[in-house]
């Protein structure tokens, strides 16, 4: 017995200085979160950083459990927000949350009754799962939207002669890309999707400067290398499409089409909407960008989509500053009205969304067609 002694003596006193800095996990875990937001502009310190730090001052007055809840859901959405963002603090912050969320969560129904213990750990479970449905999922979208990091540009990558070129969005960011010359007097503005850039188009560029068409693709704002802010979901791209067809025009272009994939298939439906510009539009992958879009979708989509779209709709909002745009359903029908509108879906999710912006126009043989591809 006396050789064990010791060692259970340095036992019970690393417990003891364990348990002495579990209060200090989630106010420090909060500080480096709040350290990854400097530099990031105003708003996210004050819509973000702000409640994070008031957060982790007053955790410990928390009841156990909602502590707990609390370390482990603020824990999983830094982990997300880290491996999107690629940021190494804000990983070690999520490490700190999760171990202060997981030590005082252990044990905590320990001497309560079975049954109450079980109903307690159902109740948690199903919390979770609506919490992780409604919250960590649309957080980490938006994170995802508005904080991937930009990707390199390979300069030789087009294979094509082209010129590299720079122009003004119509609310004044520098967008970066590159033209490939027109041979037929007419020329396309390629637009990438989400969270990707021009290297997106390269193979569309190909396939029309073969056809002897112009191309003029580019970064969207925030990629690759264009000026502004990224926001994937795409609110405020329609004002690089303006600036891509005010290009063209300036040389001497004036019959454009536009051709956007996914995010892009919005901005450049969006565009048309308003510029006359614009001879004919394709778009590829046309989904939706705000909860109003998702309410025209079948019941069983809308319950699934339209939550997520309303909360990632408030959140981007809310960090961005930018307003939703307007529903994609009457951009459709006011492109379709004046112009050649061809939407193009390939997968289930993207034909249900065509459906439901095509629903109720009057087709005349030229102005809409939707296509359907396996």
């Amino acid at each position: 017995m006396t050789t064990l002694a010791p060692a259970t003596t340095r036992s019970r006193g690393n417990w003891t200085r364990a348990a002495a800095l579990q209060p200090l996990l989630v106010p420090l875990a909060s500080l480096l979160l709040a350290l990854t937001l400097l530099g990031t502009g105003w708003r996210l310190l004050l819509v973000i950083a702000l409640p994070v730090l008031v957060t982790g001052a007053f955790a410990h007055r928390l009841p156990r459990s909602a502590g707990a809840a609390l370390a482990l859901l603020l824990g999983t959405l830094a982990l997300g927000a880290g491996l999107i963002a690629r940021i190494d603090l804000l990983l070690a912050a999520a490490v700190l949350y999760l171990l202060a969320g997981l030590s005082q969560g252990w044990g905590v129904n320990r001497g309560r009754r079975r049954l109450r213990a079980w109903t307690n750990r159902a109740l948690s479970t199903v919390g979770a799962v609506f919490v992780g449905f409604l919250v960590v999922y649309p957080t980490l979208i938006v994170v995802d939207y508005l904080a991937k990091p930009r990707a390199s540009i390979n300069q030789a990558a087009l294979g094509l002669p082209h010129e590299h070129v720079d122009f003004p969005a119509s609310d004044g960011v520098r967008v970066a890309g590159w033209y490939v010359p027109s041979r037929n007097g007419a020329a396309i503005v390629l637009v990438h999707g989400g969270g990707g850039d021009r290297q997106g188009t390269i193979s569309h560029t190909r396939m029309l400067a073969r056809a002897g068409y112009g191309v003029l693709l580019y970064d969207a704002r925030g990629r690759g290398e264009s000026a502004g802010r990224e926001n994937a979901f795409g609110w405020q791209w329609d004002r690089d499409v303006h600036g891509a067809v005010s290009f063209l025009t300036g040389r001497g272009i004036n019959r454009i089409g536009l051709l956007g994939l996914s995010t892009g298939a919005e901005a450049v439906v969006t565009e048309a909407a308003t510029d006359p510009r614009v001879d004919a539009v394709v778009s590829d992958g046309l989904q939706g960008r705000t909860a109003e879009d998702a309410s025209h979708l079948p019941f069983g989509d809308r319950i699934s989509l339209e939550p997520l779209f309303a909360v990632a709709g408030i959140e981007i909002e809310l960090a961005s500053g930018q307003a939703q745009p307007n529903p994609l359903i009457g951009l459709v029908h006011d492109v379709a009205r004046s112009r050649p509108l061809l939407l193009i879906g390939t997968v289930n999710f993207e034909r249900e969304f065509d459906r439901a912006y095509t629903r109720g126009t009057k087709f005349d043989g030229r102005a809409l067609g939707s296509v359907d591809l396996p």
